[in-house]
């Protein structure tokens, strides 16, 4: 059955967001999937980019009574709340829906009571000339010449207006009203939960007050939020799959993007979705009949078969049928912009500014585009997308963004360039909010947050000066160090640069060439990590080297750990894995070294949109959440308790500031009283993968 659309017109203060509001609750407590479109709202985010000319009235109306239309189609009761103050507008707005599908209803309230309500403070703006072409003040109202329905809002309190509209609303659409409702959707089982992921987003631009986010920063108000710790390392892999499963890097066995899948033989290999040992949260989602929107997010390529769709993130070979699910969406992106779908900017490192920059707006923007559509077509319960592109901005632009005094103008336009590319990242998420109704969850979430580098650390050149990497031949220019150049007969130890270094010690009956006896592993290992946190030939530059132990961070270790983790410069510094440098401290090298880094904290807002369209405030400030906490949160979010070793906690969303606790309790699945056993049985843990699962597409993303 196709839903209805009630087109509410009338002055600003007439009432119009207030009684759609109330309408919703009516309607959504008898089952109803209902949608509400307010003006306001529209206006900071989809519709941001328009004024209040008469071309641009007319074209915020349009797109409006587009959306709506959508909406309808998909079986919602559509309550869109806009001023519409010109007659030609109204029939613009009729023309787009069958006779059926569609009620005006003129909300008539003299201008003086409008004036005097006031809500926004607008009157007084307009009345004092700061608001130009203000609607009743500066610009014309006609009253509608033929609504269907017109209620005084300023005769009838709330209660009474929204009586008399239920009951025209039930003699209009008296079948549709009376319609039984399947009762899967009501309740705390009806909620949706979103998920919108910006990976390497720093709380320094986030949680900005300026007021250039309003989107993000009106999720905050009306929700809860604060910094996210960051996996331990700090990476996109394995931190968008900590926040997706809720296991710790040791618990998945995933230490980065690449990783050693044996110990039988030494080199590494790019991970993909098939290592990924435990169930992603939509798995279990799923499992109680719900379905999920996947876009974009990291370690998701080849895309599995599920409920729902997936369009897979980084990394990804976006040519191959395995990047969808259903393999035929593949086809359908390709008709939805004029550049092609991108999961990722490849050697975006290597681009001239000009050309990363287009790169970075064209593939967002054909992202969220396509993340719109799937909203509008595909029936869902769990939605969660992924933009990389603001860790990519970063990389390319950081320097410029903290530059204090460019050298010269060329340089200072580039300066800007991250600020207008957030905002333009919270117009993109306010059109996305334009889309979820009130029964939604809103989770704004990065893995990550980005700082100033300072340069890198070469630490196999590092370790070659103190006798514990041998090569077989010296090399005569900066090259990647390789499996094949190492002389593994007096080779001690090596390592992984990147973001972080790996280091592996090469222990006997354990490595397939170890010359460390087993009975020194612990005293050597005390004794390596001490020389890298004081690191003296490095002249005292890098004072703060964080060095970790696997064991000491995680709840298990599997696959194949990194004997230690080091940040240098407590990740000031990068990684730089590369041989035949001069020095061991580096300004940049073959592969690009830009001036960011990743940082431990990213960012975390969680906000019903029930509670930020009745305006209630919460603004809470959560100052401990980590990645591990999400997937808890999720479920929470649903209802339902978490599976039985997951030990993250849920934050509490909804309520008030007042009585709201900051982490509900962690409820375990098995509790349940709903048998699981068929539904869940491959929601097990998985098996690992060999290196002959591994989708070779390491060459294709070189990152390091």
């Amino acid at each position: 059955m196709s839903g209805k659309t009630i087109w509410l017109t009338g002055l600003s203060g007439s009432g119009k967001s207030t009684l759609a509001s109330a309408l919703i609750s009516v309607f959504g407590a008898r089952g109803h999937h209902c949608a509400f479109l307010d003006g306001d709202v529209l206006r900071s985010g989809l519709n941001r980019d328009l004024g209040f000319s008469a071309l641009d009235r007319s074209e915020n109306i349009r797109r409006a009574s587009e959306i709506a239309k959508l909406l309808s189609d998909l079986g919602n009761m559509v309550f869109a709340a806009f001023i519409t103050p010109m007659e030609d507008l109204r029939k613009a707005v009729r023309s787009v829906f069958q006779p059926g599908d569609f009620v005006e209803i003129f909300l008539n309230c003299p201008l003086c009571v409008c004036e005097a309500r006031d809500p926004k403070g607008l009157y007084v703006k307009a009345r004092h000339g700061l608001i130009p072409e203000f609607t009743g003040i500066s610009a014309p109202f006609q009253t509608p010449k033929h609504p269907d329905f017109v209620i005084d809002t300023d005769r009838f309190d709330l209660k009474e207006s929204v009586d008399q509209v239920v009951n025209f609303l039930e003699k209009r659409f008296p079948e549709y009203c009376a319609a039984s409702i399947p009762k899967l959707r009501r309740g705390r089982n009806s909620r949706k939960v979103a998920v919108i992921g910006l990976d390497c987003a720093p709380p320094s631009i986030i949680f900005d007050q300026s007021g250039r986010l309003s989107n993000i920063q009106s999720l905050m108000r009306h929700g809860v939020w604060g910094p996210l710790k960051s996996t331990d390392p700090p990476i996109t892999v394995p931190a968008w799959t900590t926040i997706t499963t809720g296991r710790d890097p040791g618990e998945l066995g995933l230490y980065g993007f690449r990783n050693r899948l044996t110990r039988d033989h030494y080199n590494v290999v790019t991970v993909n979705s098939k290592h990924v040992p435990y169930p992603r949260v939509w798995d279990h989602l799923e499992a109680y009949g719900k379905r999920s929107i996947l876009v974009g997010i990291p370690q998701t390529f080849p895309a599995e078969p599920h409920s729902g769709v997936t369009i897979a993130g980084f990394p990804a070979i976006e040519d191959s049928p395995d990047f969808t699910h259903p393999h035929d969406l593949l086809k359908q992106l390709s008709c939805l912009g004029n550049d092609p779908y991108l999961s990722d900017i490849r050697d975006f490192r290597a681009l001239p500014k000009d050309s990363l920059l287009q790169g970075l707006y064209s593939m967002a923007d054909l992202r969220f585009r396509v993340a719109q559509e799937l909203l509008l077509k595909e029936q869902w319960d769990f939605f969660m997308m992924v933009e990389i592109a603001p860790d990519r901005l970063q990389h390319g632009f950081w320097g410029d963004y903290e530059r204090q005094s460019p050298p010269n103008a060329a340089e200072a336009r580039w300066k800007s360039v991250i600020p207008d590319f957030y905002k333009y990242l919270d117009d993109k998420i306010g059109g996305i909010l334009a889309l979820l109704d009130d029964e939604t969850t809103v989770i704004l979430v990065s893995d990550h947050g980005a700082k100033k580098s300072t340069g890198g650390v070469c630490i196999n050149e590092w370790l070659i000066r103190k006798g514990l990497l041998a090569l077989k031949e010296e090399p005569i220019q900066e090259t990647k160090l390789t499996e094949d150049m190492i002389d593994w007969d007096n080779t001690y130890v090596w390592s992984e640069g990147g973001y972080y270094a790996r280091i592996f010690m090469n222990v006997q009956g354990r490595e397939p060439r170890g010359i460390i006896k087993k009975a020194d592993y612990e005293r050597f290992r005390d004794t390596l990590r001490d020389e890298l946190v004081a690191m003296p030939e490095l002249n005292g530059e890098c004072s703060t080297n964080v060095v970790l132990k696997p064991e000491e961070l995680y709840r298990s270790v599997n696959g194949v750990a990194p004997d230690l983790i080091v940040y240098f410069d407590s990740l000031s510094k990068r990684s730089v894995g590369n041989v035949g440098m001069n020095d061991l401290l580096v300004k940049g090298n073959v592969a690009g070294l830009d001036a960011c880094n990743h940082d431990y904290e990213g960012i975390f807002i969680a906000t019903r949109l029930s509670d930020l369209r009745k305006g209630v405030k919460m603004d809470v400030n959560v100052s401990f959440a980590s990645c591990r906490d999400i997937a808890p949160t999720i479920f929470n979010e649903y209802g339902l308790k978490c599976p039985q070793d997951i030990v993250g906690r849920a934050i509490t969303i909804g309520g008030s500031p007042e009585t709201s606790l900051i982490f509900a309790e962690n409820p375990r699945m098995d509790e349940l009283d709903v048998n699981l056993n068929a539904e869940c049985k491959g929601l097990q843990p998985k098996k690992k993968k060999s290196s002959e699962d591994v989708y070779r597409i390491w060459d294709i993303f070189d990152l390091f």
